[in-house]
């Protein structure tokens, strides 16, 4: 997967300075990603053992004090 780096031409307000569609669905998603306190989240040593674990594909869990995605 390609890593696209960040434009920061990028709009993020209309001329009325309102955030437009894309960029308050990046804050968003933002959000879902925040994690209150890292220690709470499952710890695995992998993603096969995070599935174990009942981590959903795309959540967070953590091997240690490493956070991790869950990718398979």
């Amino acid at each position: 997967m390609a890593r696209t780096k960040f434009d920061p031409s990028f709009p993020i307000a209309n001329k009325d300075g309102k955030a437009i569609q894309a960029f308050a669905q990046y804050v968003s998603n933002l959000d879902a990603f925040s994690v209150g306190n890292p220690a709470t989240l499952p710890n695995a040593v992998n993603d096969a053992a995070a599935a174990t674990a009942g981590v959903g594909v795309g959540n967070l869990y953590r091997n240690g004090s490493q956070l991790m995605v869950r990718v398979v």
